[in-house]
C-alpha cells in the first residue's frame, strides 16, 4: 500500500489525516495567475499569516543583554607562563569563535598542561573555554577544580551565540602574518 494514500486516507492514525498534505509532490507551475480565491475557500495550509507591524521604538525596550567576547588582535593567547613554582597556561582571546574553537584550544592548552604530569589542574572560568579545557584534562587523568565568578547560566558564553564558520575571525591579519611564528613562551598580553 502506498503510505501517501494510507495517510490521507486512514481515520485510525487518530487526526493525522491533514499529514498527507506534508509529502505531496509539487504542482507543476501554473500558466497565470489564478485570481485570488475568498479567504474562507483557501485551506488553512496555504494561507499567508497576517502579522502585526513591529513597532520597533527605544520607549519599548525593556531589557538589554550584552555578551561581550574578549578578543585578540594576535588571536588566541595559548601560551605558557612560569610563575613560582606554578606553571599557567593561558586560552583566552577567541573573541566570537570561542564554540568553533574550544575543543581544539582544551587540546592543546591541556597538553601544555599535561606535559608536567600534574595531579590536579585549576581552571580560572566556566564559559565554553573553560568547560571544555576542564573536561580535556578530566579526561587526561587530572582532578580539576574550576574557580569562576559566574555560574553557568551567567557565563558570557552562554549568552552568547555559537557559530561554526571557515571565516570566524580569530586574528587580525596585520598582527599575525602569514611567515611569523607564534611563541609557546608568554609575552605580555
Amino acid at each position: 500500500m502506498d503510505r501517501r494514500h494510507l495517510l490521507k486516507n486512514s481515520l485510525a492514525l487518530g487526526g493525522v489525516v491533514g499529514l498527507g498534505g506534508c509529502a505531496a509532490t509539487p504542482k507543476a507551475p501554473a500558466a497565470a495567475a489564478p485570481a485570488p480565491m475568498p479567504v474562507s475557500s483557501v485551506p488553512m495550509m496555504d494561507r499567508v499569516p497576517v502579522l502585526a507591524p513591529v513597532r520597533a521604538h527605544a520607549d519599548r525596550l525593556f531589557d538589554i543583554k550584552v555578551c561581550i567576547r574578549p578578543f585578540r588582535t594576535k588571536g588566541p593567547n595559548l601560551d605558557v607562563e612560569q610563575i613560582g613554582d606554578t606553571m599557567v597556561v593561558h586560552n583566552y582571546g577567541h573573541g566570537g569563535s570561542g564554540w568553533s574553537l574550544s575543543w581544539g584550544s582544551a587540546n592543546m592548552a591541556v597538553q601544555k598542561a599535561m606535559s608536567r604530569s600534574p595531579k590536579q589542574v585549576a581552571v580560572i572560568g566556566c564559559g565554553i573555554i573553560g568547560l571544555t579545557s576542564a573536561i580535556t584534562a578530566q579526561r587526561a587523568g587530572a582532578q580539576v577544580t574550576i574557580y569562576t565568578r559566574e555560574l553557568l547560566p551567567r557565563t558570557r558564553s552562554v549568552r552568547a551565540n555559537g557559530s561554526w564558520t571557515p571565516d570566524s575571525r580569530i586574528c587580525l591579519a596585520a598582527e599575525a602574518p602569514a611567515d611569523s611564528t607564534r611563541s609557546t613562551s608568554a609575552p605580555k598580553a
